[in-house]
């Protein structure tokens, strides 16, 4: 990154326009924000602070004094914060980019590994302007480290609508020019002297990031002396499939009540799918718990940690293995991650045919609220007409006392907080590192008094939400060897504002609140821009909806994928090495906006490493040939009247190629991705250059459509994940 020399170049007298850059430094709505004039000291903490934000408007904005409650427990600021700086007038929005910037300071954490050093710069992007109140809003346009220390500066490069310079608030200038010795005055004043800019400096704060993935460290650090219990279920637990007929998902919604579907293994055009698979076989194991009642994790100080309890939560697994030999050390294992309110027996079930045929064991948990509630069960059939039942360990949970279980009750969170999917997440993550424990400690999978899993060759394939919260946890846990993560993205708060299947949960959050935070029926929309397009004009409602937006994405920086992802392999966290990801993406995605997914890969450094199903071109060739959404290219099967079925020849095709592509990333571990062009549908795959940045799909009746029926179908049960 490029670097500013050290010359500090602001006084009352250098930049003299009409327009002042405005100081507050009890506002944060006025700014420069963020800054750590709105925390406080906390020894306790990482960073050694706690933000201290003003709760306002705690009686007319109950949701809002709440989120900002919680915010206070936190060390530091959103690791990619929305920015706000206000003018006394108005500004001409094409000078923003030029003149207001960020610049790294020093790491609160000696010997951190770090994406940027001391004095590098980090432009903005997605620049929101208000004219209402002359304020800019913009995030930053590459990841900043956690628990480091930035400048926000700006310059005189801002001009007014008559082209002058923006000039110095006095109480700016009387900040860091003043007798002040000690406090943000001179913490500011301070900073400014190691910082050079091209124009004067007529506004600035410093703020802290937070730290972010501190409780999953600590976690993980806390299990490698956790002890390793498996149980496997009475009677068989081991079933070939050559003996399989037919197997019977049937999900516990909750009551009593059941939602089933079958598929049936002994038919041709399945045996056909299936080959390569020798058994699958089932049992569980013990991990520990750390989801209070309400499916939440309580707030703790990040240089204190959590405090892990012994193992007690029975996490049920199957697994399939090859038909092949079993080596020495046992088979090559893939976990695989499936995706928001599919299930265990879905995405990875369609997925371990071709890894098995390439040799590799697949193993799959329910994340924290998938899989209905806890009697879903799934019955095998075999060749003689015998039945087995086995309980497939559903971890959906009836929060809200009405007596159904929904495909992932128990995982987002709206009410009371809209903390969403981030201790879902958490806990999931640490249940998949004691998953790793498990195998690494030797799992006799299959009853012949061996252990069928090697070790030493554990990988992670996961779709959708399986690689979002796999992106958490591959960027902490040090014992996989290389990740696969299919249509991906973050922040889970811009999935949820740009996707058409989640912008109703956004307005929920909205409209359910006294007062409304938009009128009931209102659709959502907050105006954010995608990176590198023009600046775009907010409404006051836009701004407060983004502000909201921000405040969610904030608390969910211990449990979201943005935070994780630079430290994958660009930032790599203490005791974990560098490992090779590949990244796969859908064009036009309608359920993770590539913008989102574009995001997250440019976050983790993976651009080189990204492929991209062209769905728009097998559209245009093939008009209703594939789903409109292409989410789930990868995990092509369908479900209608309870039974699965197989989907069009090319749809089958494109799936069990990118499929491919993750098994023979695995076979050379991790050193070669293997080049789709070369394949049978080569012309709908790509390397893109650049990300995509935009949707790729337009809001029509029929996509709107879609969206509902995807909706009702997750009120039964879910056979094409979502995030």
């Amino acid at each position: 990154m490029a670097r500013y020399l050290i010359v500090f170049l602001f006084a009352l007298g250098v930049a003299s326009g009409a327009v002042t850059v405005q100081f507050d430094t009890s506002n944060p709505l006025v700014g420069p924000y963020p800054a750590d004039a709105f925390t406080v000291a906390d020894n306790a903490q990482i960073t050694g602070k706690r933000l201290d934000m003003p709760l306002r408007n705690c009686d007319s904005s109950a949701l809002l004094c709440a989120m900002l409650t919680l915010v206070n427990e936190l060390d530091g600021f959103n690791v990619q914060p929305r920015m706000a700086v206000s003018f006394s007038g108005p500004v001409d929005t094409s000078t923003l980019r030029a003149g207001i910037l960020f610049v790294a300071l020093d790491n609160l954490v000696s010997g951190a590994t770090e994406l940027q050093q001391p004095g590098d710069v980090v432009a903005i992007n997605q620049v929101s302007y208000d004219p209402a109140t002359n304020t800019v809003y913009a995030k930053p346009d590459a990841a900043l480290d956690q628990h480091r220390r930035y400048a926000l500066i700006v310059t005189g490069a801002v001009q007014d609508m008559s082209g002058n310079p923006v000039s110095a608030d006095p109480a700016f200038t009387a900040c860091v020019q003043g007798s002040v010795s000690s406090g943000y005055c001179a913490d500011l004043a301070s900073a400014l002297a190691g910082v050079n800019a091209s124009s004067p400096i007529v506004g600035a704060s410093i703020f802290t990031t937070q730290s972010a993935t501190a409780w999953l460290e600590s976690a993980r650090g806390q299990l490698t002396s956790m002890p390793v219990v498996v149980h496997h279920p009475d009677g068989q637990y081991t079933f070939p499939f050559s003996n399989i007929a037919k197997l019977g998902v049937n999900f516990d919604t909750g009551s009593g009540n059941f939602s089933s579907f079958s598929l049936p293994i002994g038919s041709t055009e399945f045996s056909f799918f299936f080959s390569g698979l020798g058994s699958i076989s089932f049992g569980s194991y013990l991990s520990p718990l750390l989801l209070t009642v309400d499916q939440t994790i309580d707030p703790i100080a990040t240089g204190i940690g959590p405090t892990v309890p012994t193992p007690a939560n029975e996490v049920a697994f199957h697994v399939y293995l090859p038909n092949t030999p079993e080596p020495a050390a046992g088979y090559p294992v893939v976990i695989f991650g499936h995706g928001f309110g599919d299930s265990s027996i879905g995405g990875p079930t369609v997925v371990a045919p071709v890894l098995a045929q390439a040799g590799f064991a697949t193993v799959a948990i329910n994340a924290v609220g998938s899989g209905f509630g806890p009697q879903s069960n799934l019955v095998i059939t075999d060749n003689s007409g015998n039945n087995t039942t086995v309980l497939l360990g559903g971890r959906g949970i009836d929060l809200t006392g009405g007596g159904t279980i929904g495909p992932t009750d128990g995982c987002e969170i709206l009410t009371p907080l809209p903390i969403g999917l981030r201790d879902c997440i958490r806990q999931t993550v640490v249940d998949l590192m004691q998953l790793v424990r498990v195998i690494q400690a030797g799992v006799d999978v299959n009853g012949d008094g061996q252990a069928d899993l090697d070790p030493g060759h554990i990988y992670y394939a996961g779709q959708s939400f399986g690689s979002i919260y796999g992106t958490v946890l591959n960027a902490v846990e040090p014992s996989i060897r290389a990740a696969a993560l299919n249509v991906g993205g973050g922040s889970v708060a811009d999935i949820v504002r740009w996707s058409p299947g989640f912008s109703d949960t956004a307005s929920t959050i909205l409209t359910s609140q006294i007062p409304p935070l938009l009128p009931p029926g209102t659709p959502f929309s907050d105006n954010f821009p995608f990176r590198d397009q023009p600046v775009s004009i907010n409404t006051p409602a836009n701004s407060a909806t983004q502000y909201y937006m921000e405040l969610i994405e904030w608390l969910d920086n211990s449990g979201d994928p943005i935070p994780f992802a630079p430290h994958l392999h660009r930032a790599t966290l203490a005791g974990v090495s560098a490992k090779p990801v590949l990244y796969q993406i859908a064009r036009g995605d309608m359920t993770v906006p590539n913008p989102a997914s574009s995001d997250w890969i440019l976050d983790a450094g993976g651009a080189n490493a990204t492929w991209m199903f062209r769905a728009d071109l097998v559209q245009q060739a093939f008009p209703g040939l594939l789903p409109e959404d292409p989410h789930t290219f990868l995990t092509p099967l369908s479900e209608s009247n309870g039974t699965i079925s197989l989907p069009s020849l090319t749809g089958l095709v494109i799936g069990t190629t990118a499929q491919g592509q993750i098994a023979g990333f695995f076979a050379s571990d991790g050193a070669t991705i293997p080049d789709l062009t070369q394949t049978a549908v080569g012309a709908y795959f790509e390397k893109p250059n650049p990300l995509p940045e935009d949707l790729g799909f337009s809001q029509t009746p029929q996509t709107n459509l879609t969206n509902r029926l995807l909706r009702r179908a997750a009120q039964k049960h879910v056979t094409e994940p979502r995030p």
